[in-house]
């Protein structure tokens, strides 16, 4: 990664989700690197840090997801492998490694932001380094959403308590899961609404059981939908599924790859008494989402 020669100021965080905490972060290091004449850059690391003790949590975005809406800011990314020697890394010497590689003139890091070893080092400690190196540090406060601050913590539980709308607020975007399109037990289209089987999302978090108006994008093509997140008890699911009803829609899809964007909650999931009136149910959510879709 070529830095120019007055040096980078970097951003510093995990960004799962790039949300609007992390835009105002990112915003931030970019009006510093102005002041100072330098470089923007965003630093990260492609897998979570907690995946590599076992514990890492369902995540907003897979990785590849986060390192291209990161780079789609317009800023560079430096995305290192999190392994065991950078776990190990003392804190100092993770901002030495910082200074040395990109000519650092400047760090910005959220308020609870933590580096090194065990997460020794935090935001006091990264002060008093940019005292002693001469880097200028910024510490940005919390970005509040309905008077809490927005994280991605708070993001994920609210996906999965239903609270769709906050969600997307958080998030600048509609959440969303791309994978495959499989073969399931064919149950929709034998009631009159073929579904999209979603598989090969990662390690991602899905929104709570339920109904959802949805977009789904196959081959560039953005499409109104309606989509099914749990394990379908009227039929005696057994695993939770994600599957995708496209509205106006009869191609053959299989095998090819799906986004799906959840725009809104419709209702929860229900065990209906027959085939027959779930069919009705689906028809009824039809007809709301193409309200919400217009």
């Amino acid at each position: 990664m070529k830095i120019k020669a007055q040096g980078a100021v970097v951003a510093l965080g995990t960004f799962d989700g790039v949300h609007a905490g992390h835009r105002a972060l990112i915003s931030e290091a970019t009006g510093l690197a102005k002041a100072l004449h330098a470089s923007p850059l965003i630093y990260t690391f492609r897998n979570h840090p907690l995946s590599l003790f076992g514990r890492e949590p369902r995540l907003l975005m897979t990785p590849e997801e986060r390192i291209a809406a990161l780079a789609a800011t317009g800023i560079p990314v430096a995305a290192d492998a999190f392994d065991a020697r950078l776990a190990a890394t003392p804190p100092r010497d993770f901002v030495r490694m910082l200074v040395e590689r990109f000519a650092l003139r400047g760090i910005v890091a959220g308020f609870n932001y933590t580096f090194g070893d065990r997460g020794a080092g935090d935001t006091a400690l990264l002060k008093t380094l940019g005292e002693e190196l001469g880097i200028a540090v910024r510490v940005l406060g919390p970005v509040s959403y309905e008077n809490e601050p927005v994280s991605s913590t708070r993001i994920r539980a609210c996906l999965e308590q239903g609270k769709l709308e906050t969600a997307n607020a958080m998030l600048g975007a509609c959440y969303a899961l791309s994978g495959a399109v499989t073969a399931n037990r064919r149950i929709g289209h034998a009631l009159g609404f073929p579904t999209a089987n979603l598989e090969g999302y990662g390690n991602k978090v899905l929104p709570l059981s339920g109904v959802y108006a949805a977009r789904a994008f196959v081959a560039g093509e953005a499409f109104r939908a309606v989509t099914n997140v749990g394990n379908n008890p009227t039929v005696e699911g057994r695993s939770t599924t994600v599957e995708t009803h496209l509205l106006d829609f009869e191609r053959d899809i299989y095998g090819m790859p799906l986004r799906v964007e959840f725009v809104a909650r419709l209702r929860g999931e229900v065990k209906f008494p027959s085939r027959e009136a779930l069919a009705a149910q689906i028809a009824a959510d039809a007809a709301h989402a193409r309200t919400i879709l217009k």
